[in-house]
């Protein structure tokens, strides 16, 4: 590969890893396909799919919150993209290296951790393997389905979400 081609490549993911929007337009495409997937388990009438399905749809809101706390803390990091202050780097943060909701939220908001703690570990866990699998790999973990779980995921985006709406 050229020293161009690397420079581009280098480039693109500088781009998209320090843009707080590219995270944020990531993680409501999570959140359209949790809200999908949710409906349609609700008209599931085989007990086992309904539940496989609200385990995905579980999921699905575990990564859709997942990009948003990314998405709060590249904007904290790296500000308003293509701004005159914003200057991307092709180094993916430390501080973004986990999928664990709970660290996350407490890098985010405290009080968010606070209220929101055991939906956010739920969550983590239904984005770690309760959703993806039908067992976790040693047969640990918690496998309880809390209804609110998922509204408490509408509920965090709709209120993280807010300072998105005014960066164009």
């Amino acid at each position: 590969m050229s020293e161009d081609n690397f420079d581009e490549i280098a480039g693109i993911f500088a781009e998209k890893v320090s843009n707080p929007l590219a995270w944020f337009k990531h993680s409501r495409s999570l959140l359209a396909a949790a809200r999908c997937t949710r409906e349609r388990a609700e008209v599931l009438i085989d007990p086992c799919e309904k539940g496989d399905l609200e385990h995905v749809a579980t999921m699905l809101y575990g990564f859709c919150i997942e990009n948003l706390f990314k998405a709060i803390l590249t904007f904290k990091k790296f500000g308003v993209p293509y701004g005159d202050d914003w200057y991307p780097v092709a180094e993916f943060p430390i501080e973004l290296k986990t999928h664990d909701l709970v660290k996350l939220a407490k890098l985010v908001d405290e009080e968010l951790l606070q209220k929101y703690e055991l939906s956010l570990s739920l969550l983590s866990e239904a984005a770690t393997w309760s959703g993806r699998y039908p067992c976790s790999l040693k047969g640990d973990g918690t496998i309880i389905r809390i209804p609110n779980v998922n509204d408490d995921a509408e509920t965090i985006f709709k209120q993280c979400s807010r300072p998105f709406t005014t960066i164009n």
